[in-house]
C-alpha cells in the first residue's frame, strides 16, 4: 500500500470504511470491530480486485462461501 498516491489512499480509506459499515449493517460484525493489519490487507485485495464494499463485506465476513 506504500505505492499509493495520497488520493488513492483516500479512496481506499473511504472504500474500506464503506465495506466495514456494510458488514455491520448486514449483521456480519458487531461494532466496535477493529480491523487487524491482516484484515486491511485482505480488504485492500478486494478493493484492487474491483469488488464493491457490499461484495467485500460478504466475501470477508459472510457465511456463504
Amino acid at each position: 500500500m506504500d505505492d499509493l498516491s495520497e488520493s488513492q489512499r483516500a479512496m481506499l480509506f473511504e472504500w474500506t470504511r464503506s465495506a466495514i459499515d456494510a458488514a455491520a449493517y448486514a449483521g456480519l460484525i458487531v461494532p466496535p470491530w477493529r480491523p487487524t493489519e491482516h484484515a486491511y490487507g485482505v480488504l485492500h485485495g478486494y478493493y484492487t480486485a474491483g469488488l464493491t464494499p457490499d461484495e467485500a463485506a460478504q466475501a470477508m465476513f459472510g457465511t456463504h462461501h
